[in-house]
């Protein structure tokens, strides 16, 4: 009788471990993909936040530049930022930020903007 129980409790664990692990690991690997989309959308919204920077402060400084000159320098200071908080850029993020920046920028301040650039 006791070698019964004593087998049935080892099929029971046989059972219940994997099953235990399965649920643990899936916990694990939930949780981490949680943080890691947490840890994108802050590097996102500081890339963001430094690319509207990069704007205004090209557009207070480089006055006088226009066009590719004015985007040249506004990507080196975004790319000089963006090292300094140790986040990594490619040339394409890069134009794809100054241009989403710009464009808010213009769609906020609409017709003031346009007077400015005048």
């Amino acid at each position: 009788m006791e070698d019964k129980l004593l087998q049935l409790a080892y099929d029971l664990l046989a059972i219940l471990i994997p099953v235990l692990a399965a649920l643990a690991v899936e916990y694990l690997r939930r949780r981490l993909g949680t943080e890691m989309v947490k840890r994108i959308q802050e590097e996102l919204a500081t890339k963001q936040e430094l690319a509207t920077l990069a704007v205004r402060f090209v557009e207070q400084v480089y006055k006088d530049l226009h066009g590719p000159d004015k985007y040249q320098k506004a990507a080196e200071w975004l790319a000089s930022r963006a090292q300094e908080h140790g986040l990594k850029l490619t040339a394409d993020e890069i134009k794809g930020l100054i241009e989403a920046a710009l464009r808010q920028l213009k769609d906020a301040f609409g017709n003031e903007w346009a007077k400015q650039l005048q």
